[in-house]
């Protein structure tokens, strides 16, 4: 459980690009202004009740189309896997610690209650 695997910062900017562009639909895009101009633009459009081309070509995927989305698809599959895994690491990191902290609470709390005994002790004895 102790194990900690470094998170590879490459692999991480990859994986959110990836993830951004397909989501997005867009390449790099810092401000996601263009996107937001877009996509207001494109629900004003589909606001009538006519089927646009999109909708009626969605059963004629070409086998590259599929295949592209498919690669897609498997991507975000695996960079949902290691959100998850470091989600599930970083979880047991937590109740480490959580228990490390409990014992060094207990111990401080023993060590008081050994010195305040240790003095109403002292107190408690006559002077000889």
């Amino acid at each position: 459980m102790g194990e900690k695997i470094a998170p590879s910062k490459e692999n991480s900017d990859n994986q959110g690009k990836i993830m951004n562009e397909m989501l997005t639909g867009a390449t790099e895009n810092p401000t996601g202004e263009e996107n937001m101009d877009a996509n207001s633009e494109s629900n004003d459009n589909n606001t009538n009740d006519e089927p646009n081309e999109e909708e009626d070509n969605s059963g004629d995927m070409s086998p590259e189309e599929f295949a592209a989305l498919d690669n897609q698809l498997d991507v975000l599959n695996s960079a949902l896997d290691d959100i998850e895994q470091k989600n599930d690491n970083i979880h047991a990191q937590l109740l480490q610690l959580l228990e490390a902290n409990r014992e060094v609470r207990q111990q401080l709390q023993q060590a008081n209650n050994d010195k305040n005994r240790s003095n109403e002790n002292q107190v408690n004895e006559p002077n000889k």
